[in-house]
């Protein structure tokens, strides 16, 4: 590509000017050059064809658009810095004139047809997506605007932004739903959005004080409450959606005041830098609720330099590199990755450093306090073998009734998945959200009593325990199921046994007599039999040994997607034949052999055998307790 001369750009938010003088001596890496050769071809087609596709029969078709105009926007810029090549320049003007002009930004005041204006929560995703849109468009290019782009940023933050946000925000008569609240995307992306653009027009705008003292109180309890370990409830998607804002607010504030800001020293906003990716071991989601997939985002180059998590910083490295080399689809199509990467990373990226730094200290088995997830995995940074465990709460955002699932993932292929939906529907949101397949416990890898999950909202403790050649995450469901099913001891073990194959043990004691069900969920080949099963992917295979205590049948059957164009998953059911007090279901899952399993009720024994491990484990008559057998006699008294 030719390139101009360097453009004179201001750099007052998120990045420095040695940052943008770089664009024109990227490193010579092949992620680098991989990342810029797509963005060449993204930006000159956005160039040759200007026209946003818009379906506005999706759900929320106002805050697609403006996230693709950011999309465009922003990696228009970065490339009018890197060649200088005034085309990129306009093209984004145009777009940004294009999406003053629209009616409406508000989904609200559209479905209520009223001015946005007019609307009592007139500020939303939208608008918050919106103003760190200009916010940028005006930080990156302040020295060289003409007066009349000048004037028309300044126009739409003082009548259109600013207003619809104080409205929303700093009224003494309404305050907006997500203001302050600790466990929402919506606070950091609205709060964030409005508070960095008044970061970036400064006094040039009269409002601009008062919205970032509004938005500094209310972004402030997203990251105060976190816990320490940086655990997300509402999920690794919105993680990524929900962190963005929120940290380029922060990032942005120290850069813009000079001044050090508090809440980026909490461990949580240190320790949260992980939290997504070692829930997508090799790329692979293995989350819980709405949005479980995870992209790498640029942001997290800046804070993973901030906080010298080179660690961090070197698996986004290795996972972009290998998506752009793989499925450049990813952060190609928006429907994929609708968030300008590709341009932010070139920009956010901190260029060489020591691989020595990167040290991947991760446990390989763990319980993430804020949310009550757990893992297992054989090794980091790239696991073979992969659990994780759905603990905690379903009382929080972007739920779905998913406790004591259980995802297991060998290498970068999902093998046991929750089944989760694609797109929003009218009724996601609402009353009956979890009647839909995707959202309900029969469309998750869950223990099923007497037909059903848990109910709805629900919490559920979970705990590391170890033994001689294993390690394994326990959910104890007692309390939980009493509602509706009586029982003395009700809960899941997921054991990961000498880091070479995953046992699901399911137990529960009931009060009455019922039936019990572990249900497995997957996307990949199922070849089944009488008691195993074989699911086959494109590099992994793993086999499934199916026990119990009291007589089972293993059924295979489909899954019953919401949307009829959607292919339906493949479901395997382990099941007990008739109603019992006292419950035991063993599944063995051996990844690329084979396995077997049996269960000894006399002398409440499990033992499991295949390539690379041979373990036999007690379990008590009437709790959850589990322990590595010693000898063959009775390890529990009998009450």
């Amino acid at each position: 590509m030719n390139q101009q001369s360097p453009v004179s750009l201001s750099y007052r938010l998120v990045v420095s000017p040695e940052r943008w003088a770089r664009l024109h001596h990227l490193p010579a890496s092949p992620l680098f050059h991989h990342v810029a050769k797509w963005l060449d071809t993204q930006t000159a087609s956005w160039v040759k064809d200007r026209q946003i596709p818009v379906d506005e029969t999706e759900h929320g078709w106002h805050l697609l658009r403006a996230r693709e105009v950011q999309r465009r926007v922003f990696s228009l810029l970065v490339q009018y810095g890197r060649t200088g090549e005034k085309c990129f320049r306009e093209t984004a003007f145009d777009y940004v004139r294009t999406m003053n002009g629209w009616t409406h930004w508000c989904n609200l005041a559209w479905r209520m047809h009223i001015a946005d204006l007019e609307c009592f929560e007139s500020f939303d995703l939208t608008c918050g997506e919106t103003s760190l849109t200009l916010a940028m468009l005006y930080d990156w290019l302040a020295d060289e605007l003409t007066d009349e782009e000048r004037a028309m940023i300044i126009q739409v933050a003082r009548e259109r932004i600013f207003p619809a946000y104080l409205k929303t925000n700093d009224n003494p008569d309404y305050i907006s739903w997500y203001y302050g609240k600790a466990d929402s995307n919506w606070n950091t992306v609205c709060n964030g959005g409005a508070g960095i653009l008044a970061l970036a027009l400064g006094d040039l705008c009269p409002q601009s004080a008062r919205v970032l003292e509004v938005a500094e109180a209310g972004i402030a309890p997203y990251f105060e409450r976190m816990s320490e370990d940086g655990a997300w409830p509402e999920g690794i998607g919105y993680w990524g959606y929900g962190h963005r804002y929120g940290f380029l607010y922060l990032l942005g504030h120290e850069r813009a005041t000079g001044q050090h800001h508090p809440l980026l020293d909490l461990p949580a906003c240190r320790n949260t830098q992980r939290f997504p990716i070692l829930f997508s071991p090799n790329n692979v989601p293995a989350g819980f609720g709405d949005s479980n997939w995870f992209f790498p985002l640029a942001f997290q180059y800046l804070t993973a330099e901030r906080y010298g998590l080179w660690d961090v910083a070197a698996e986004l490295d290795r996972r972009i590199l290998h998506l752009l080399e793989v499925e450049p689809i990813h952060f190609l199509d928006p429907w994929h990755h609708p968030w300008p990467t590709l341009a932010e990373l070139l920009l956010y990226h901190p260029g060489d450093f020591p691989e020595a730094r990167a040290v991947y200290d991760w446990p390989t088995v763990s319980i993430q306090l804020g949310t009550e997830w757990g893992y297992l995995a054989d090794q980091w940074p790239a696991p073979r073998i992969y659990a994780s465990v759905r603990g905690g709460t379903t009382d929080a955002p972007h739920t779905h009734q998913d406790l004591s699932s259980v995802t297991i993932v060998l290498g970068a292929e999902p093998m046991l998945e929750n089944i989760g939906g694609n797109e929003y529907y009218p009724t996601t949101f609402g009353t009956q959200h979890h009647e839909l397949y995707e959202n309900s416990a029969t469309s998750k890898n869950v223990l099923l009593l007497n037909g059903v999950g848990l109910p709805q909202p629900s919490t559920v403790k979970s705990a590391v325990i170890h033994g001689d050649g294993w390690d394994g995450i326990q959910l104890d469901m007692t309390e939980a199921v009493s509602a509706g099913n009586a029982a003395v001891a009700c809960g899941r073990t997921v054991i990961m046994l000498a880091k070479a194959a995953i046992l699901v043990l399911d137990r529960v004691v009931f009060k009455q007599a019922g039936l019990a069900e572990s249900r497995f969920h997957t996307y990949q080949t199922v070849t089944s039999r009488q008691e195993s099963a074989l699911i086959t992917g494109q590099q992994e295979t793993l086999h499934l040994a199916f026990a119990a205590n009291v007589p089972g049948q293993l059924l295979h059957s489909q899954g019953l997607p919401t949307h009829c164009t959607q292919a339906p998953d493949t479901i395997l059911r382990w099941c007990t034949k008739q109603l019992h007090h006292n419950i035991l279901l063993a599944t063995l899952c051996a990844p690329n052999g084979q396995g077997t399993i049996t269960v000894t009720d006399e002398t409440r024994t499990i033992h499991a055998a295949g390539d690379n491990f041979d373990i036999t484990l007690c379990y008590a008559p009437d709790s959850l307790q589990i322990h590595t057998a010693i000898d063959t006699q009775v390890p529990f008294a009998v009450r």
